[in-house]
């Protein structure tokens, strides 16, 4: 009881830090005779951006000091034959609450595979690749939200969680709420779950971060931008990865492509 109290506040302050924040620093909009900025800046629909960029600092610092040196120390130390399991069981976690999602959004067969791969790994505590010829299944409240037609709203760059609009943020607090296995399992296992992704697929993509950030103009306009395009081919069900899976950036540059090839798409811390 303690800890939902506690988890209900922590999720009430952490929204209302966020609204308050991006209202308390919104960019000033260019000047309606120039129409090339004008277009750029629509375009961007990023009105809370000083706030934004604040945050992003933050969230890069956060990763610089613990996200990737824990991402180094699972893909140099962490034994090879221990990463299936670990990686599966991680995946597989996420399976109750995308099958929840594909119900909301009317996709019975995305919903028969999440949850026919979740309860196959059951027997093997969660550990079985199940189905290796199919994709695991990654939905969401904002997939949803957008399914449902709901705007995606200005961007917004979360604290930890990474990029984010208006749309996901209200799908992120629904999921903290409805998730299926916190409700069951509790806060720690979710929250166990999500930091496990994060260390997992930050590892997978070290050199591919430093590059972007090296080559990058401007990495945090770069970000918002991969954000948008993975978001919109996730919600096009592009796509299977989950929506935040690293708390810096929350984007994954090496994905599958829907033919079994892979792509980069976009980027994680």
């Amino acid at each position: 009881m303690l800890n939902s109290v506690f988890d209900i506040k922590v999720i009430r302050f952490a929204a209302a830090v966020t609204v308050m924040g991006a209202l308390s620093a919104c960019a000033t909009p260019p000047p309606a005779g120039d129409q090339d900025a004008r277009a750029a800046y629509e375009e961007a629909n990023d009105p809370f951006e000083p706030a934004n960029r604040l945050m992003f600092s933050a969230n890069v610092m956060v990763d610089q000091l613990v996200l990737q040196p824990a991402a180094v120390t699972y893909r140099d130390l962490f034994p090879d034959v221990l990463k299936p399991p670990v990686e599966n069981f991680i995946t597989n976690l996420f399976q109750p609450l995308s099958f929840l999602h594909a119900l909301l959004q009317g996709d019975m067969d995305r919903a028969e595979q999440a949850a026919a791969r979740f309860f196959t790994a059951l027997p093997t505590l969660l550990l079985a690749d199940t189905f290796p010829d199919r994709k695991p299944v990654f939905e969401d409240g904002g997939q949803t939200l957008a399914v449902w037609g709901f705007e995606e709203g200005p961007y917004v760059m979360l604290p930890l969680l990474g990029p984010s609009s208006v749309r996901d943020t209200f799908g992120t607090i629904g999921d903290f709420f409805a998730d299926p296995v916190r409700l069951i399992a509790g806060s720690e296992v979710t929250t166990g779950r999500s930091v496990g992704n994060a260390v997992v697929t930050r590892s997978k993509n070290l050199e591919h971060v430093r590059e972007l950030q090296r080559t990058s103009l401007d990495y945090y306009a770069a970000v918002r931008s991969l954000y948008r395009q993975q978001r919109a081919a996730q919600i096009r069900n592009g796509i299977s990865e989950p929506a935040h899976s690293a708390p810096t950036i929350g984007l994954d540059l090496d994905e599958p492509d829907t033919d079994g090839g892979k792509k980069e798409t976009a980027a994680t811390n």
